[in-house]
């Protein structure tokens, strides 16, 4: 090998080249493998801050899909719980630049349609930051659908004024969107409005399958729900319950599977959303058609929430081999 270099130097370099861009790659891989969950743990962080600053006795919260009809400035949408699981309101994240830098904000929004609150989570303005941050404030109180400030805005800064206001137009405009999507009870599209749960009593509890409903319209059944629960390791592999709710049409398709707050132990905020995101994969399938779901490859659908789908999966297994 070493003639061979000696004769044809040009492959020599190109070799050692090789070598150095692979070790390279190896380590930029490695470091990344160890620093992306750390980077995301980092900004679920902050805004979990932002949000526990903008509306006061949040708990959890869920995102909402920002759709294609959104202003482009608006970043996320959420819906914050209290630890009674009651809605406390909506939270908007908006983000918009000008000559001067850039601002993003956090608004939330009340279930009266009133701002609760509002911040800056980052502002790179030139001239009288201060100002600006006192501007926002200012809003605090007034309808999200007819804005207007407690009192006279601060001057001094225009330009961040006027990226200010336009953003502050845009939460109004996704709030609208947002409010006129939202569905008292999303299940009242399936089963129709007014539908009861009643207990199947002929039903015996398994390991993991703890309860069976019937979806009552009047005297007539219109489908059933199967309660499923287990433990799985989370975080630090302390183990950490959920309960899942599987809905079923009187065709026995699937059509929901809820995770409600008040049973869900493990992560939440967009850690959750991304197994709520999985769930829905299911949707309009038999009993028979889970386990080729489960089987599938979705780590690009759960990354960072892999032991919560873990636990997922692993009920859903429970509930083919113990009821259906």
């Amino acid at each position: 090998m070493k003639k061979f270099f000696e004769k044809n130097p040009m492959f020599y370099y190109t070799f050692v080249l090789a070598v150095v861009s692979i070790a390279c790659g190896v380590v930029i891989g490695g470091v990344n493998a160890l620093t992306a969950p750390v980077i995301e743990d980092n900004l679920l962080a902050a805004k979990v801050e932002a949000f526990e600053t903008v509306l006061n006795g949040i708990d959890d919260f869920d995102d909402i899909e920002v759709g294609d009809d959104y202003p482009s400035t608006i970043q996320s949408v959420s819906k914050g719980y209290d630890a009674a699981d009651n809605v406390l309101g909506y939270i908007y994240e908006a983000y918009n630049t000008n000559k001067f830098g850039n601002m993003t904000i956090v608004v939330s929004v009340g279930l009266d349609g009133k701002v609760i609150g509002a911040t800056f989570v980052a502002i790179e303005q030139t001239y009288n930051v201060p100002g600006t941050k006192e501007n926002l404030t200012l809003y605090i109180g007034s309808d999200i659908s007819n804005l207007a400030p407690s009192s006279d805005l601060i001057s001094g800064a225009t330009g961040s004024l006027t990226t200010l206001q336009a953003l502050l137009a845009d939460v109004s405009a996704a709030h609208s969107l947002t409010a006129g999507a939202i569905i008292l009870d999303p299940l009242d599209e399936v089963y129709g409005t007014g539908y009861v749960l009643e207990s199947d009593d002929a039903f015996v509890p398994t390991a993991h399958v703890i309860a069976k409903s019937l979806v009552m319209q009047g005297v007539d059944e219109v489908g059933y729900v199967y309660s499923l629960s287990g433990s799985g390791d989370y975080q630090d592999g302390t183990p950490e319950s959920i309960v899942m709710d599987v809905y079923f049409n009187v065709n026995d398709e699937i059509v929901e599977i809820l995770l409600p707050v008040s049973t869900y132990n493990h992560s939440g905020g967009s850690f959750k959303n991304k197994n709520i995101t999985y769930l829905e994969l299911f949707v309009g399938l038999s009993k028979t058609e889970i386990q080729a779901v489960i089987d599938t490859d979705h780590s690009d659908i759960v990354a960072g929430a892999s032991n919560t789908n873990a636990l997922i999966n692993e009920l859903l297994e429970a509930f083919i081999s113990e009821v259906a």
